[in-house]
């Protein structure tokens, strides 16, 4: 036998990058691998060729259709919406939130926020406040003295206003002692 009777060539194509493939040399009766049929038993073959939904001995006719799934919240919105846009719209709607928004009043002031229920801890809470600036100035103070900074103006107004946030924490401790 000659070579010619066994074997058959794939002629060579054009990629899509247009280079060429060279032509393949394959066996008489080659099927390639992307054109093979997948393997089926003669039960999945029966079962493929029956009826979805159908149970032998049952009545053709009675082969129920296929089921809808329920629909869902935004479906359900949207046909809804659709089938008023179709209508006509929401003219009525519309009238109706105009007249809703009409009748609504807006308040001119808002209400105070609430005071503290004990003045003793509105003062004890002023006093905290107070010395915490205290003692960010003295940090301040000894930074300066130290020389690991040089104050700038905000710096400086902290500075100044120190004996006079003393001289008010004095007073509302007297005010506290009074109470």
């Amino acid at each position: 036998m000659a070579d010619d009777d066994k074997y058959d060539f794939i002629p060579g194509s054009m990629r899509p990058d247009g280079t060429m493939r060279a032509p393949i040399k394959v066996k008489k009766g080659y099927v390639p691998q992307d054109e093979v049929q997948k393997f089926a038993t003669k039960g999945s073959q029966f079962r493929d060729s029956q009826i979805p939904g159908f149970v032998p001995g049952m009545d053709p006719s009675e082969v129920p259709g296929k089921k809808e799934a329920p629909k869902s919240k935004n479906q359900r919105r949207n046909e809804n919406r659709k089938k008023r846009k179709e209508e006509g719209g929401d003219d009525e709607g519309v009238e109706q939130a105009g007249a809703a928004m009409a009748a609504v009043k807006v308040a001119e002031e808002a209400p105070p926020p609430a005071a503290d229920a004990d003045p003793k801890d509105a003062l004890n809470k002023k006093i905290r406040n107070l010395k915490k600036k205290v003692r960010q100035s003295d940090e301040l103070q000894e930074k300066v003295k130290s020389k690991e900074i040089e104050p700038n103006e905000e710096q400086k107004d902290k500075l100044a206003k120190r004996g006079e946030l003393e001289r008010e924490i004095a007073s509302l401790e007297k005010e506290l002692a009074a109470m």
